[in-house]
């Protein structure tokens, strides 16, 4: 699916998404990660969205897949 990240800076074509812990920007707790290719050392992923709770970015990610479950081609953070 391809994903316009949150800070409309990336459209990756991703084909799995997971929430992580982020430390690197004060005041988001977790991201949304999407994996978008694949390396001998495993997937590559990138953030497409970034939270202060996880309560939020359980949300998103839930809407994320009705969105893919629609079959919708593109999903914007």
């Amino acid at each position: 699916m391809w994903v316009v990240s949150q800070n409309k800076e990336k459209v990756l074509n991703c084909y799995a998404f997971n929430i992580t812990r982020y430390y690197a920007q004060k005041g988001y707790k977790y991201a949304i990660m999407g994996e978008y290719a694949h390396s001998f050392w495993g997937g590559i992923e990138d953030v497409v969205s970034l939270y202060k709770t996880k309560d939020d970015a359980v949300k998103d990610l839930e809407r994320l897949n009705k969105s893919l479950t629609k079959g919708d081609k593109l999903f914007k953070f």
